[in-house]
């Protein structure tokens, strides 16, 4: 819904105005995410005028002034005006406050420091519009200062910069690198993970890979992610890799990834650190990176805290991603990969294109293509069963060279899938 449209359905609430990002983006001609609202109506009495219009009302962050109204069944926030009693990280003390003014000191940067009321007209007490216009990112006041009520802050500053293409103002960035050291000791790692995440699904013209450059150069992405140390020090081959080293590789990777792979390009080369080994002509190979870097995912994954089904995707990606590159694309090779690509196939094809920058030999792409012969066994336990066989333990080594002739030969026939099998066993 459009934002006049939600500002006018909720004019029943007193000093009401759009606030943060969505005023941001409206004023920079893009199409906000969200709409949030502050009022100076308490939570209790937005609730009370809420219910009184007609419309649906939660009471999702009392405790921060906030409800949660609906309007056509979509959610929207509104939050009461707030001033700081005391600052203090994620713990500082908060009051009701009097004025959209005093609420958008609590800001952290002068392009989020902006309200709209319902007349459109806009509330801009630290020069955010000016900042916009200047490409710059700067901290509300004194930059230390909103660092140190949410070391959050710091990584957000390089997420925005990244998101509309600015630079992080000098004493901003100053004060980001002295609380840099910080922030991973004061952050629930949920919170950073979920910074990635924005930063990863923002539209073009972003570039995660200035977020990811930042947090580097901060010293922030190597303490999340250890297998980051000294990866720009790594040069490449420079006939496959002409971008140099393998930090400036994955960034470049992350950016032409779609943005739903881009976890998939910041860890597929995470074991190239722990397998470097140094040639005479002046860089580094990298062998079974592929295998290192896929045991690796599940511990970095725990850390973050990421999904169990992206956990196991990642694995399956980082493992397999140098297959098409390193192996002849025979027929069984083929069907191997394919087989153990599973369901993350297209994944895998994605990642491919992205970290080969179009420098791919053609015939590797025979890897992705479908198959005539099915990649998923054919002989199953029922077919033993029928052939006399009693359900156990024999089913397992059964099935599996079964399956191996499959792979390697294209076999179709179950009969033919079995007797294989038992060759194979009986021949140890």
């Amino acid at each position: 819904m459009d934002h006049r449209a939600v500002l006018e359905r909720l004019s029943f609430l007193p000093d009401l105005h759009l606030v943060g990002g969505a005023v941001r983006d409206i004023l920079l001609g893009l199409e906000p995410e969200d709409l949030d609202f502050a009022t100076s109506a308490p939570p209790e009495e937005v609730m009370r005028l809420a219910r009184q219009a007609g419309l649906g009302v939660a009471p999702t962050g009392l405790e921060h002034g906030t409800v949660t109204v609906l309007i056509d069944h979509r959610p929207y926030e509104v939050t009461t005006f707030r001033r700081d009693v005391e600052t203090y990280g994620r713990r500082a003390k908060v009051a009701w406050g009097r004025s959209i003014e005093e609420d958008l000191a609590r800001r952290d940067f002068t392009i989020g420091a902006i309200a709209m009321d319902a007349q459109g007209r806009v509330i801009d007490p630290y020069g955010g519009q000016r900042d916009m216009e200047a490409g710059v990112i700067r901290a509300v006041g004194d930059p230390l200062e909103r660092f140190r009520e949410d070391y959050l802050r710091v990584i957000r500053a390089g997420r925005f910069a990244a998101r509309y293409g600015f630079q992080i103002e000098k004493e901003t960035l100053k004060a980001a690198r002295e609380a840099a050291p910080k922030v991973l000791a004061h952050v629930a790692v949920e919170r950073v993970t979920a910074e990635f995440n924005k930063a990863f699904a923002a539209p073009p013209p972003a570039q995660p890979s200035r977020f990811l450059r930042y947090l580097y150069e901060l010293e922030i992405l190597q303490r999340l992610i250890p297998e980051f140390e000294d990866n720009h020090l790594l040069l490449q081959n420079p006939h496959w890799h002409p971008e140099g080293d393998v930090l400036t590789h994955v960034l470049e990777v992350v950016d032409r990834a779609p943005p739903q792979y881009r976890w998939h390009a910041l860890l597929h080369d995470i074991g190239k650190r722990d397998t470097a080994r140094w040639k005479p002509e002046g860089w580094y190979s990298f062998p079974g990176h592929e295998r290192v870097g896929a045991a690796l995912i599940p511990r970095i994954a725990r850390d973050l805290r990421l999904p169990s089904h992206l956990r196991d995707e990642l694995v399956v990606t980082t493992g397999l991603h140098m297959v098409p590159v390193l192996s002849k694309p025979t027929p069984a090779a083929i069907r191997r990969f394919q087989a153990q690509a599973g369901p993350h196939l297209e994944v895998l094809k994605a990642l491919f294109e992205a970290d080969g920058a179009g420098r791919r030999p053609k015939e590797a792409w025979a890897f992705f293509e479908p198959q005539p012969v099915p990649v998923q066994p054919i002989l199953m336990g029922r077919h033993l069963i029928a052939r006399g066989h009693r359900p156990g333990k024999g089913f397992g080594p059964i099935l599996k060279a079964a399956y191996e002739h499959q792979l390697e030969t294209g076999e179709t026939d179950v009969e033919r899938l079995y007797q294989a099998a038992l060759a194979r066993l009986s021949r140890g």
